[in-house]
C-alpha cells in the first residue's frame, strides 16, 4: 500500500510540474503566468522516481449501449509516472492504457491509452516549456486518469477534467478516436516584478471510423504581460487568437459545412496563493466569434471566463474549476459555447484506505443557427452533460490493493438532428478490481 500511495502522489506532482498540458479550448488562454515568487514555475517536491502499477478489473455498465441494456467486461490496465528532480530542466511523463475484453456477444475488444510529456527550461530570466498530450479512446472520456470509468485509476490524481480536452465535453456514441494537443510557452523577465510571455497550441480530434463524428483541428496563440503584485499574487493581461477548422471523413476540408471559426479575446488574469495549501486563478474577458459563413455561424460577442481553486495538504487534495468559452464542439457540434464546472476531492485514511470523488457539468450551446423548413431560425442546439464518480481503495499488503468504483453520466438535448452521434439518457458503471504496484525505480537527477 505504501508504494500504491507513492504512485498516486507522484502522479499529482507530475501533473503540477507539467504546467499547461491540458487542451483548454473553452478556457480563455492566459500566458505563462509569473509565479508570485518570481520567474519560474511553482514546482512541487519532485522525487525523480519512476512509478508504475498494473490493474485487473471487472466492469459492469447499465444503459450505456441502450436503455435497460446491461453489459460487462474485463479490463486490464496500467499506468506509469515520472517527474524529474531537476528544477532547471523540469521533465514529466505520464502514461495510462489498457484493453477492455467484453463478456457479451456483439461487443468487440477495445483499447485505450493516454500519455502526456512535458519538458521545461528555467534560467535566470527565461522560462520555456513544451508539452504534448495524446489519447486513443473507444468512447468519450469521463472519469479517472485514463478517462475510462471502472478501471481503477479514479483516485490517481486530480487530473484536469476531461471536459477540457478536444475529445471531452459532449458525450458521443462509442467509436475509436484520437485526440492530441501540442503546447509551447515562453516567459521573459523584464523587470524585478514584470515579465512578458507567449504561448501557442495545436490540437486535433479525429474519429477513426466513418460517420462517428466531426473531425476538427484548432490553432491558438497568445501574448501576455505579467506583473507580480506581492509575494502571493500576480496579475496579467493577455490577447488570444484561435482558429477552428473541420474536415470530412477523408481528411479534406469541407467547402460548405461546417464553416471554419475564429475567436479573438482579451483577458485580465488574477492569480493568488491564499495559503501554503490553497491557490486560485481567475481569468476573464470578452471573446469575439466569427466564421467563414456568417449565415450559419453569425458573428457574436461573448464573455469568456474561467476560475480555479486548488488545495493540497498532507494526504488531502482538492480542486474546483469553471470555464466559459468557445470550443470545437467535441465532434458533435460544429462549434459550441460551453460552460464547464468540475471538482475533485481525494484523501488517504491511515495506511490502508484511500477515497476519491470527482464530478463535472457542461452546458454546450451550438454556434450554428438551425434551419427549419428552409428558413433560418434563432435556435441553437443545446446539450447538458453531467457525470461523476467515486472510488474506494483498500491496501492488502505491500504491493497489492483492491478497489470499488462507481460512476454515472447523463446527457440531454433540446434538439436532436437526424443521424447525429450524441448520446442521450443516463448510464451507470460499476468496477471492482485489484492493483499491483511493484517497487519503484529511482532514476536519479538530471
Amino acid at each position: 500500500m505504501k508504494n500504491l500511495m507513492k504512485i498516486r502522489f507522484a502522479v499529482s506532482a507530475l501533473v503540477l510540474a507539467a504546467g499547461s498540458v491540458s487542451y483548454g479550448q473553452a478556457i480563455p488562454a492566459g500566458g505563462t503566468i509569473m509565479s508570485p515568487s518570481g520567474v519560474g514555475p511553482s514546482l512541487p517536491n519532485l522525487d525523480g522516481v519512476l512509478h508504475y502499477a498494473v490493474s485487473g478489473s471487472e466492469v459492469i455498465q447499465f444503459g450505456y449501449y441502450g436503455a435497460g441494456e446491461v453489459t460487462n467486461s474485463t479490463a486490464l490496465s496500467g499506468d506509469v509516472a515520472y517527474t524529474a528532480k531537476s528544477t532547471d530542466l523540469p521533465f514529466s511523463l505520464l502514461f495510462a492504457g489498457g484493453v477492455i475484453l467484453p463478456n457479451n456477444s456483439g461487443q468487440t475488444t477495445s483499447y485505450f491509452s493516454s500519455a502526456s510529456v512535458s519538458q521545461g527550461l528555467v534560467t535566470r530570466s527565461w522560462v520555456f516549456n513544451i508539452s504534448d498530450s495524446v489519447s486513443f479512446l473507444p468512447q468519450s472520456p469521463t472519469v479517472g486518469l485514463s478517462g475510462i470509468a471502472g478501471v481503477g485509476d479514479l483516485g490517481s490524481v486530480p487530473v484536469t477534467s476531461p471536459v477540457e480536452g478536444p475529445a471531452g465535453g459532449i458525450f458521443s456514441d462509442a467509436g475509436n478516436r484520437v485526440a492530441n494537443s501540442l503546447n509551447g510557452s515562453v516567459e521573459r523577465q523584464i523587470g524585478h516584478a514584470t515579465s512578458i510571455s507567449g504561448s501557442g497550441s495545436w490540437s486535433i480530434l479525429h474519429f477513426l471510423d466513418n460517420n462517428d463524428g466531426l473531425d476538427s483541428s484548432s490553432v491558438s496563440g497568445n501574448v501576455a504581460i505579467n506583473q507580480r503584485l506581492d509575494a502571493r499574487s500576480s496579475v496579467s493581461v493577455d490577447a488570444v487568437y484561435t482558429t477552428i477548422d473541420y474536415t470530412n471523413n477523408e481528411g479534406e476540408e469541407s467547402a460548405l459545412f461546417p464553416p471554419s471559426i475564429e475567436t479573438r479575446g482579451v483577458n485580465l488574469i488574477y492569480q493568488r496563493t491564499l495559503t501554503r495549501s490553497l491557490g486560485m486563478s481567475l481569468p476573464a474577458g470578452p471573446q469575439w466569434v466569427s466564421s467563414s459563413n456568417g449565415t450559419l455561424v453569425p458573428k457574436s460577442l461573448n464573455a469568456a471566463a474561467s476560475g480555479s481553486l486548488s488545495y493540497q495538504r498532507g494526504f488531502t487534495s482538492a480542486s474546483l474549476s469553471f470555464s466559459r468559452g468557445v470550443n470545437a464542439g467535441s465532434g458533435v457540434l460544429p462549434g459550441a459555447l460551453a460552460n464547464n464546472v468540475s471538482g475533485y476531492l481525494g484523501h488517504t485514511f491511515g495506511r490502508k484506505w484511500m477515497a476519491a470523488l470527482t464530478m463535472a457539468y457542461t452546458h454546450s450551446a451550438g454556434l450554428t443557427n438551425l434551419s427549419t423548413e428552409g428558413s433560418i431560425v434563432p435556435v441553437n442546439e443545446v446539450y447538458n452533460t453531467i457525470f461523476g464518480g467515486a472510488q474506494v481503495t483498500r491496501g492488502f499488503g505491500r504491493h497489492l490493493s483492491g478497489y470499488l468504483s462507481y460512476s454515472a453520466q447523463d446527457q440531454s438535448s433540446n434538439y436532436n438532428l437526424a443521424g447525429q452521434n450524441a448520446l442521450n439518457g443516463t448510464s451507470q458503471t460499476f468496477g471492482v478490481g485489484v492493483t499491483f504496484t511493484p517497487r519503484s525505480t529511482r532514476l536519479g537527477q538530471f
